[in-house]
């Protein structure tokens, strides 16, 4: 095997890798001494209280997070690290984030989860000061103090976290080459942001029925039981999806079976869209239909004589097959935001990009960059990533945004497979 030289983009695997490591240890280290520091200059005393959240946290290692389209869409420990800030302080909270991210991922690499349990333990901790930086007081009595002493420095508490996320999230992906500013932060904060005002409302009403109503512990029964019948609709709601991937997984084994030398094609369009269309900024609803439009977008080609479909070249030449796809689609409602992807998905390419056509040049450059690296170009001859994004570059459809997008996911790419 040959040894891949470092290139312009930051350097080899090895060299990645390195530097992720040594930012993982500087994030750790700011952990630590962020401890030790609110430890020493504090008056630290950890309660019964601290204890019933860390039971809390580590009961929620046995409750399944509920996933839909590859997205969180209810996080419990974020909540619960907010309330440990207010009604604990900032050392109870780093130590709670530290086992909260120690927790988390538990199929990720050793050095990923050492990462989650430091990034959640600075989070934590920063919280914790900020909420009482800013004169955060649960002991209150009145409803106008209630909003000067707890919701006010709580909400700023959840301002630092989602900046803190945001930050330390940015930087592991800028040192490990994985993506840049401008393909993760933007995406991240529209995902986080407004996740994080709803965990921040949660932590608010756990906090007041805590202290200044005196409920005490019984309050996070109160508050997170909602949250856990809410979460299992959610996993329902997963399971219903998953059932309709492998109702359509039919259809894509219908094109394999006509055209083999397209087997697991449109499983790495839909994986590539998928992530383009995150990265771009699509909501989940956008994100979905280029993942399914990836997916199916190929279902015209059922359509044609085998005898064609098995030439690439005559493919290639054959342009109505993609509306002959999305016909075939029509009485599935919930596949109406794929139909003009999938129908368009060739020719967007060929036309100066606007707003309306986004997925379908998602699904076009996924479709046309794994045709070029996996399968091959009309003459046959497999590319390699760098020659299959130059060609992609020209086409008249790829504009700036999209063409650092699918630049940023196949470094992502390299970058995991170590190539």
């Amino acid at each position: 095997m040959t040894e891949r030289a470092p290139d312009e983009r930051g350097g080899g695997p090895d060299s990645r890798d390195t530097a992720t490591q040594g930012y993982i240890a500087v994030v750790v280290l700011l952990a630590v001494g962020l401890l030790a520091l609110v430890w020493h200059e504090l008056d630290v005393s950890l309660d019964g209280g601290f204890v019933v959240f860390v039971v809390l946290v580590v009961a929620l290692r046995f409750v399944p997070e509920a996933v839909v389209e590859g997205r969180t869409q209810l996080s419990l420990s974020s909540t619960l690290l907010l309330s440990c800030q207010a009604i604990v302080g900032p050392a109870g909270a780093g130590v709670l984030g530290a086992l909260l991210g120690g927790l988390q991922g538990r199929s990720l690499p050793a050095q990923y989860r050492v990462f989650n349990a430091a990034q959640n333990s600075v989070m934590g901790t920063l919280g914790g000061l900020a909420f009482a930086a800013t004169g955060g007081d649960v002991g209150v009595e009145t409803v106008g103090e209630a909003l000067r002493s707890i919701a006010l420095p709580l909400f700023v508490a959840d301002l630092v976290q989602v900046v803190g996320n945001l930050v330390l999230l940015s930087g592991v992906v800028m040192v490990s080459g994985t993506g840049s500013l401008r393909t993760t932060t933007l995406p991240l904060l529209r995902s986080t942001g407004p996740a994080y005002v709803g965990y921040g409302s949660i932590a608010l009403i756990m906090v007041v029925l805590w202290e200044p109503a005196m409920i005490g512990a019984t309050s996070a029964l109160l508050v997170l039981a909602p949250l856990l019948v809410a979460q299992w609709a959610y996993r329902q709601h997963a399971e219903d999806l998953r059932g309709q991937d492998q109702v359509l997984q039919v259809l894509v084994a219908a094109v394999e079976a006509k055209a083999p030398h397209l087997a697991g094609h449109s499983a790495r369009v839909a994986a590539l869209s998928q992530r383009l269309a995150e990265d771009l900024g699509l909501g989940p609803r956008g994100v979905a239909d280029a993942r399914l439009a990836g997916m199916l977008h190929d279902l015209g080609q059922t359509t044609m004589p085998t005898g064609l479909v098995r030439e690439s070249t005559t493919v290639a030449a054959e342009a109505g097959y993609p509306a002959r796809g999305a016909a075939l689609l029509t009485h599935l409602g919930f596949l109406a935001g794929t139909l003009d992807p999938i129908a368009r998905h060739r020719e967007a390419l060929d036309e100066r990009p606007d707003g309306s056509t986004l997925v379908a040049r998602i699904v076009g450059v996924s479709d046309t960059y794994d045709l070029l690296t996996a399968i091959g170009d009309p003459d046959g001859r497999v590319l390699t990533p760098t020659e299959a994004l130059d060609r992609i570059r020209t086409r008249p459809g790829v504009d700036d945004r999209l063409m650092a997008a699918l630049e940023s996911a196949v470094l992502r790419a390299e970058v995991r497979s170590g190539a």
